[in-house]
């Protein structure tokens, strides 16, 4: 039992925050993420004997993370966004002599969330780790996919939410 404590002990350090932050970046702050994280933290706890080291324990956890967020999306059927803003994808930037600022912001967040709550689970993943800092060799790792495929769809997410943006308002 030492070793499982032990175990789960080193999985956990450092990566709590992003545990929750992958689950925040789903289902938004409340419930739901509180209840994926303590899924996730069960599903850790539960099979931690049986990781082999095969990849980074920082990418067991993560990919643990995404796949529990993205079951209970399944199981739920529901379309959640992320709830990160614009400014973390470097598109909007803010104007200082813009007395609307706190509405602008609003406005980013609400369209962000509504783009983000048309993504297919997987661009939803890439979204949530590339806004987490994953580097795209521990993107490919987590996702399945290859490098140049994640780097691929999510310039091109990148793209889509500037032309949306563009489209609906004229301007970054």
């Amino acid at each position: 039992m030492t070793d499982r404590r032990e175990k789960f002990r080193e999985a956990l350090s450092g990566n709590e925050r992003r545990i929750y932050g992958i689950c925040c970046n789903y289902f938004g702050p409340g419930d739901e993420a509180k209840d994926a994280y303590q899924e996730i933290l069960m599903r850790i706890w539960l099979n931690i004997t049986d990781f082999r080291g095969e990849a980074q324990l920082k990418t067991w956890v993560t990919r643990i993370a995404v796949n529990v967020c993205l079951t209970f999306i399944s199981k739920e059927k529901r379309k959640n966004s992320l709830v990160k803003s614009f400014s973390m994808l470097g598109y909007f930037e803010e104007n200082p002599e813009d007395e609307s600022g706190d509405s602008m912001e609003e406005e980013k967040l609400k369209f962000f969330r509504e783009f983000t709550g048309r993504l297919n689970p997987v661009d939803k993943t890439l979204v949530s780790l590339y806004l987490d800092d994953t580097d795209y060799r521990e993107i490919s790792e987590i996702t399945g996919l290859s490098e140049v495929n994640a780097r691929t769809r999510i310039h091109r997410i990148k793209g889509q939410i500037k032309k949306e943006w563009e489209e609906r308002y004229g301007t970054r």
